[in-house]
């Protein structure tokens, strides 16, 4: 009787013990799958509320664009009442797509245009020549450009219509005037407006005495420099290059002229003007002069044209630009002049 009893004891704390190492297993399971899932929650927090901070710092991109192009709507309108055609057409073409006002922003930066060059134009054609020099000079300044060639609307046109009136007042016959680039190292760079003209006052230039060239020539430069280079130096001086008329190009420099062909002008190093001329037509040009295949040294039985052309060079920037020898020299490096050249015309240089 004793035995059955113990025996079902037995069973009975078996049953127990396995009944609580089950339910153990089972907290544990539970635990973990409980650990798993809060895991889970946790990165599908973090993964949302990274993508909802992109999304507001994306919002507020494009609010803080639409703010700024109200604004600049807004401006443009104001000076578009004001009469200042050129910030407004510069304004008006920066109105975003995104913004209500584009379609009509667009449609005023045209008209605003227009309306700039018919005030250029008016200007011009009422001898008010530095008003509207210093109109390209402002609509340069609210673009932020220091090169009237790189605005993209021809910025330089107002400038050569006044090199025109300017050339036809002192003689010259049909004027087209061009405007060429003259990079200089280390400065800000010079503009040229080059001349092309049939006569003057009626007379072929080759018919001329160099005196007569000379005198109109400096009556021109004087005028432009009145007109032009005063009201420009707010961004670049620009001068008066060379004139050309019937193949042949006229550069004055020290009251000396110098002429030569087309073909000399686009070949430098052929040319046989004289020590104090310019074979490339004087300084306007900017143009690389071509490398001499001659022997040259700093013998003066063996100066070439270019040892010659690069002396000019030398004595220009150095008297008329101000710029240092050093910077004389950067800048003959850079137009392409070989070392022995180079080397003569600073040794030369007073």
């Amino acid at each position: 009787m004793r035995r059955k009893i113990a025996g079902t004891v037995g069973s009975v704390l078996l049953c127990v013990l396995l009944l609580a190492g089950c339910s153990d297993g089972a907290s544990t399971a539970d635990s973990t799958a409980v650990n798993s899932v809060s895991q889970s929650s946790q990165q599908e927090t973090v993964d949302t509320t990274a993508t909802s901070e992109a999304i507001s710092k994306e919002e507020q991109e494009r609010k803080a664009a639409l703010e700024e192009s109200e604004r600049k709507f807004k401006s443009a309108e104001n000076y578009q009442e004001g009469g200042e055609y050129f910030k407004a057409y510069s304004l008006y073409q920066k109105v975003i797509e995104d913004d209500s006002n584009y379609t009509e922003a667009q449609k005023r930066a045209t008209e605003m245009l227009d309306l700039y060059w018919k005030q250029q134009d008016a200007l011009v054609e009422q001898g008010e020549y530095q008003t509207a020099i210093e109109n390209t000079a402002s609509a340069m300044s609210f673009m932020g450009l220091t090169s009237p060639l790189d605005s993209g609307i021809e910025l330089e046109k107002t400038i050569l219509q006044v090199a025109e009136k300017l050339a036809q007042s002192c003689g010259f016959s049909n004027p087209k005037a061009t405007m060429k680039i003259f990079p200089i190292t280390g400065s800000t760079p010079i503009f040229y407006i080059n001349i092309e003209c049939d006569n003057i006052n009626g007379k072929a230039l080759s018919s001329l005495a160099n005196d007569t060239i000379i005198k109109k020539y400096d009556e021109l430069s004087d005028k432009m420099n009145e007109s032009i280079f005063k009201a420009s130096m707010g961004f670049n001086s620009i001068l008066l290059g060379d004139i050309h008329s019937n193949g042949k190009w006229y550069s004055v420099f020290n009251e000396k002229l110098t002429v030569s062909t087309d073909e000399e002008r686009d070949n430098p190093s052929t040319s046989s003007t004289s020590n104090n001329g310019y074979s490339t037509g004087g300084p306007g040009v900017g143009k690389k002069p071509s490398k001499s295949n001659s022997s040259t040294s700093s013998n003066t039985n063996n100066i070439t044209q270019e040892h010659r052309n690069a002396l000019s060079k030398a004595e220009w920037y150095y008297h008329n630009l101000d710029l240092s020898k050093s910077q004389v020299r950067e800048q003959l490096e850079f137009e392409g002049y070989e070392k022995d050249a180079i080397d003569y015309a600073m040794k030369n240089l007073t």
